[in-house]
């Protein structure tokens, strides 16, 4: 008799401990790893229990019901006012300088003048260079002559013009009359010189061969024309 009363204790023993461990499997796994609740509900009766899905399924009767700790997102609500401006942050150090660019155009890059007085002018069809200009450099030149033409003999006719190279600059051809034995004309121009060491000339020529030219012959070098 003293045997059988020992061995009920043992076995109440191990039945607590097995209870134990189930509690502790049940207290890991609900809520699941996901968050979710898994129950039982029985459709007779509408009794409720929870589970745990990975040991333990719905019965015959049942109909399995599962739940979230966290319910669903609701809808985004709408955006508050904007706050008000933080205060203004200190200034950042200085960033390194940085490489030199290119450099720009030069603008007006060099000008040319020469000057010449009593050149005597040819008689039609014969041209005289009257104002030359010699090894201008390559580039965009403005070109201007003032021309004062004189006749004490006669009041002859005629024209002058530029040339670059021996080729006569298009519209550059200005006829002119005396008129008392006087005239005054200017031509202007603009070229793009090429081939190192340009010439520029005016030339006249007169109904007679009794005219003389004084002459300004200037040339500037720039960067463009429009």
């Amino acid at each position: 008799m003293k045997t059988g009363r020992r061995r009920i204790p043992a076995a109440l023993a191990i039945a607590a401990g097995v209870l134990l461990v189930l509690a502790g499997v049940a207290y890991a796994t609900i809520p699941d790893s996901s968050g979710a609740i898994h129950g039982c509900y029985a459709r007779s009766g509408g009794s409720l229990r929870v589970i745990d899905a990975t040991v333990t399924n719905c019965k015959a009767g049942e109909t399995s019901l599962d739940w979230n700790v966290q319910g669903q997102q609701g809808p985004q609500g709408p955006n508050g006012p904007a706050g008000p401006a933080g205060p203004q942050g200190p200034q950042g150090t200085t960033g390194s300088q940085g490489p030199a660019g290119p450099q720009g155009p030069s603008g007006l890059s060099h000008g040319y003048l020469a000057s010449s007085n009593q050149v005597p002018v040819a008689e039609f069809p014969a041209f005289s260079n009257v104002g030359s200009i010699a090894s201008v450099p390559d580039g965009t030149c403005m070109i201007w002559a003032q021309i004062s033409l004189d006749d004490s003999l006669n009041e002859p006719s005629g024209n002058c013009s530029l040339k670059v190279n021996g080729v006569v600059q298009s519209p550059t051809v200005t006829a002119v009359e005396l008129k008392s034995g006087t005239a005054n004309l200017t031509v202007v121009s603009a070229a793009t010189l090429s081939g190192g060491g340009s010439t520029v000339d005016a030339q006249c020529r007169m109904g007679d061969n009794t005219t003389s030219a004084n002459v300004n012959l200037a040339l500037v070098k720039v960067d463009a024309l429009n």
